[in-house]
């Protein structure tokens, strides 16, 4: 008798590699326009890469952690100004914000304390890039990360590169 041991869900239908490899190359591209000195500041700090290890060993790759640092850079420029990013009005300044980073360097400390919260945030706004529309707010970040990773390969891919925080620091892929 098979009890399903091992079988995984069908891809669904939105999958698309290409699109998937497109998404990560912007991603890249965006985070190094906007952030390079953070992260040359980021691969310098050993509790930073000790972090970032944990991360690769749970699957993430570099565009998911940078995008959840670029993510911790905005609400650090918020909090600077201000700004509740909770209120829908100032959530629509999120691009507005993070033209305001490339010369800014924050404490590696601070992306200690927040990144895993910003990476459990990435999958939800992994899935309007998919063209999801989440119908609630109060999501569960487990759920919508194992939709990602089983039907979407959300986290199986990535360009050529060394990774960027590793005991050797590696290079931005080519984009």
């Amino acid at each position: 008798m098979n009890l399903g041991i091992g079988i995984r869900p069908p891809l669904h239908r939105r999958f698309d590699e290409k699109k998937a490899l497109e998404f990560i190359r912007n991603r890249y591209r965006h985070c190094h326009d906007k952030i390079p000195k953070q992260v040359e500041a980021l691969q310098k700090d050993p509790a930073f890469r000790e972090k970032c290890k944990k991360l690769y060993q749970k699957g993430y790759k570099d565009w998911v952690i940078l995008t959840a640092i670029l993510n911790c850079m905005i609400n650090f420029k918020a909090r600077e100004l201000g700004l509740d990013l909770s209120r829908e009005e100032v959530s629509s300044r999120f691009s507005e914000l993070s033209e305001m980073l490339q010369d800014n360097v924050y404490p590696t400390n601070e992306f200690l304390r927040d990144i895993d919260f910003q990476i459990k945030f990435h999958s939800i706004l992994a899935l309007s890039t998919y063209g999801f529309e989440p119908r609630r707010r109060d999501f569960n970040p487990e759920v919508v990360e194992k939709f990602l990773r089983e039907r979407m390969r959300h986290f199986d891919f990535d360009l050529p590169h060394k990774p960027l925080f590793n005991e050797l620091s590696g290079c931005w892929p080519e984009i």
